[in-house]
């Protein structure tokens, strides 16, 4: 099933909205809106339900469980029948060739996948962007949208089984030598003194431990955290004991609430009084 290609989306004034900084230095003109109206009339056109293409949008995971939300299709790669996607992409570049569209794309984390295992989720609006009537120069690019397929794709084999950075936090440990006098686990942003202090972050975050690359290293999937202040007597009706830990480096009794479903904990806290 095909999409049904937009009639004249845009006009002068609803471009504008999209390109106030552009209409601002250049003035938008009709050619931009010819322009930005055949782009999307050809992306719309050439869009279906049952091949992934160029300029679709894609939810991937890899194999590691790093999950992006707003990956772009960029490119085929004919040898291998595989799509090139960029996972972290810019707005990319559109042209028109051969009948359908290609892109110049930025961003980050490139990978090959392969177009038999993607699934279609639904229709959504894709962000394109060609130069206007100017030409190639400072703030000359248009930008607009076009309804395209998003699809889901992940990576067969996964190494942490069902955990993704969509809804947990992934940290990776190096341990050190017991006898040095330093955190016995330190990672980017995080650090645990010792053995005690890293059960404590896991049983606080229902933290699952695997092994890592190399011999000293430990990879933990763990709940997000959230705080929520409120008043001493807000928090005194939450029917849960209380429990000491340490925030911010200094001890504070805290009550702890558990979504299992959305995987965060919650700290609730007391609502200093010049908060």
């Amino acid at each position: 099933m095909s999409q049904q290609v937009t009639k004249e989306k845009y006009s002068i004034e609803t471009l504008r909205e999209r390109n106030v900084s552009y209409d601002h230095q250049h003035w938008l003109t009709q050619k931009d809106v010819d322009m930005a109206n055949s782009r999307v009339k050809l992306i719309e056109r050439t869009r279906s339900e049952n091949t992934p293409q160029i300029g679709d949008r894609i939810i991937y995971v890899d194999k590691h469980g790093q999950y992006y939300g707003n990956a772009l299709i960029e490119a085929t790669d004919k040898k291998d029948s595989l799509l090139s996607i960029c996972g972290d992409p810019y707005i990319p570049f559109v042209w028109e060739q051969d009948d359908s569209i290609r892109l110049d794309v930025s961003g980050s984390s490139f990978h090959l996948v392969d177009p038999k295992r993607m699934k279609f989720l639904k229709w959504t609006e894709g962000a394109f962007k060609d130069w206007g009537h100017c030409g190639i120069c400072s703030n000359g690019t248009i930008y607009f949208t076009a309804r395209v397929p998003q699809w889901s794709y992940s990576e067969p084999d996964p190494v942490y089984g069902d955990f993704t950075t969509e809804t947990y936090r992934r940290f990776y440990l190096n341990k050190k030598e017991e006898s040095e006098e330093v955190n016995l686990y330190q990672g980017n942003g995080i650090a645990f003194r010792d053995k005690a202090e890293f059960q404590q972050f896991l049983d606080d975050y229902e933290g699952t431990v695997f092994k890592g690359n190399r011999p000293a290293q430990t990879v933990v999937w763990c709940f997000r955290r959230e705080y929520v202040f409120l008043p001493l007597t807000e928090w005194e009706k939450i029917e849960i004991p209380a429990v000491e830990r340490k925030l911010n480096f200094h001890p504070e009794q805290v009550k702890i609430v558990k979504d299992m479903e959305k995987h965060i904990t919650y700290f609730y806290r007391i609502k200093p009084d010049n908060f």
